[in-house]
């Protein structure tokens, strides 16, 4: 585009250049010949540039004329060089850039091969026979040096291709730690499923659905809620993607406040898009049970750097006491509960399975070998959700079952045993949810085989994708559809005055 207009330019100097030599050249000669035609001097300018024009007009006879006629010659030469110059450097800078776009496209390749699925030493179950199968997942992330010692990639190599993968991006493990532990920061490269243009969406037909709300700014939650989510059959759903890099709007919280933080429109637009497509597929899924009269159950799966002797939270306190809502009692407090008045019951029992599952098992935590324990609603530590909340929005305690599941980032993203974790959460939760629900093939294959990412015999790249340039007209489809489907709804689905677009400024993609 730069070189477009750099040339137009040139263009348009020549034509300028022409027209003035043109008639200073017609005024000096039409004195010494009033034969000679404005005509005449702008055919001879014209041949001047590229020829000898005496063959074709006669040729200046005043001195004046023929001073006009040795700079024509003298700036032809320079205005001409000037467009193939531009044109010479566009081939160069093309070829330039056509070789960086083949070095990135071999190197995404070879990063995506850094997270093949691999096996989880201390992740393991028995088949049928009763041998002792190690579970396969693909690796929570990659940090920066050993992308570097396996490929030969570079810092800036890595970022680039990084800038070039939708389904791969850069974050900082300095989050993930306690206390003076983060200033042990180091930046890791994340590979997740998408095909949705904010994330991912999977229907396995399920009444429980994972959701990872807030997968591209929490290490690890994306990995561990796709997890549990294959290895419980359940449906999964993720954010991965913004259009704003300062993220001020989060899919957990919906507060209205902060969308309006985003002051471009074109950008507000997009994010409230996908906040609405997102809780669009979480209404489509809720309903699908309800039409076979069951409930849903969401489970929120967040993280914590929180977690003292416990490494997971259960949590279902709401602000809002209304009728709408069942009511808790929280030493004298009063809240509202997201789990509906006849499945208190089966959110105990969920409790109590989770909690023989994982008793018996320990993780390290700053250095020390603790036991996996359970937290329920400690609101000493965490606060009760408004009803802009996605628990809430969802109908939490009224249309379904809202649970936040908050895992600690020990389990997350250091422990080894976390596929096994997430496969003792996935059952006892299936146990009392949806104990005849029946795992497909290929889901229970997931954790079995071998397999690059996600786009791997898993997904057949129907559910998937990797093909950058194709994951990235998929975003910008979805986009697209998502404005048109949403853009007169607000965050509560009721109809919003839509302002008229500029004239000028940044157009819809």
């Amino acid at each position: 585009m730069a070189l477009r207009r750099e040339i137009f330019a040139s263009l348009v100097i020549l034509i300028f250049v022409t027209l003035c030599f043109t008639v200073v050249l017609w005024i000096a000669e039409y004195r010494n010949n009033p034969d000679y035609t404005l005509w005449d001097a702008m055919v001879w300018v014209v041949v001047k540039y590229v020829d000898d024009p005496a063959d074709v007009v006669t040729p200046p006879v005043t001195i004046f004329g023929q001073v006009i006629g040795t700079l024509v010659g003298i700036l032809g030469i320079a205005i001409f060089a000037v467009p193939a110059g531009l044109i010479g450097s566009g081939l160069l800078d093309a070829m330039a850039e056509d070789k960086q776009h083949a070095e990135i496209v071999r190197n995404g390749k070879l990063l995506h091969k850094r997270f093949r699925r691999v096996v989880q030493s201390a992740s393991w179950v028995y088949n049928e026979r009763g041998h002792k199968i190690p579970l396969k997942g693909v690796p929570r992330y990659r940090t920066l040096s050993h992308i570097i010692m396996k490929t030969g990639m570079t810092d800036d190599d890595i970022v680039k291709v990084v800038n070039n993968c939708p389904d791969m991006r850069l974050m900082s493990t300095a989050s993930t730690r306690q206390g003076k532990a983060k200033m042990h920061d180091e930046l890791v490269v994340v590979h997740f499923p998408l095909n949705r243009e904010y994330g991912c969406c999977v229907d396995r037909g399920s009444d429980v659905t994972i959701v990872a709300p807030s997968a591209t700014t929490e290490l690890g939650t994306g990995n561990f809620a796709f997890s549990l989510a294959a290895m419980g059959g359940f449906n999964y759903v993720s954010k991965e993607l913004t259009p704003n890099p300062d993220d001020p709007f989060g899919f957990y919280t919906m507060q209205k406040a902060k969308l309006n933080l985003i002051g471009e429109y074109d950008l507000k637009e997009d994010v409230e898009s996908q906040a609405l497509h997102f809780m669009d597929d979480l209404k489509r899924l809720r309903t699908a049970s309800e039409g076979a009269g069951r409930n849903h159950w969401f489970i929120f799966l967040m993280a914590t750097s929180k977690t003292a002797d416990y490494q997971m939270h259960l949590w279902r306190l709401a602000t809002d006491t209304q009728e709408a809502l069942p009511t808790i009692m929280k030493g004298d407090v009063r809240y509202g509960s997201t789990i509906k008045r006849e499945d208190e019951e089966r959110y105990n029992e969920i409790i109590a399975a989770m909690s023989e599952r994982l008793g018996a098992r320990s993780i390290e935590v700053g250095g020390v070998s603790r036991n996996i324990a359970i937290a329920v609603d400690n609101n000493d530590i965490l606060k009760s959700v408004s009803s802009s909340n996605i628990m809430c929005r969802m109908g939490g305690g009224d249309a379904c079952n809202a649970i936040t599941l908050r895992v600690g980032y020990d389990i997350l993203c250091y422990s080894d045993e976390h596929l096994i974790i997430a496969k003792d959460v996935a059952e006892a939760i299936k146990s009392v949810v949806e104990p005849t629900h029946e795992i497909d093939d290929a889901t229970k294959r997931c954790f079995m085989e071998e397999g690059d990412g996600f786009a791997d015999a898993f997904g057949e790249t129907t559910i998937f994708e990797s093909d950058a340039e194709r994951l990235q007209r998929m975003i910008d489809r979805g986009n697209r559809e998502a404005r048109k489907r949403f853009e007169h709804l607000d965050l509560d689905g009721n109809e919003q005055h839509t302002p008229k677009r500029r004239l000028f400024g940044r157009k819809h993609k």
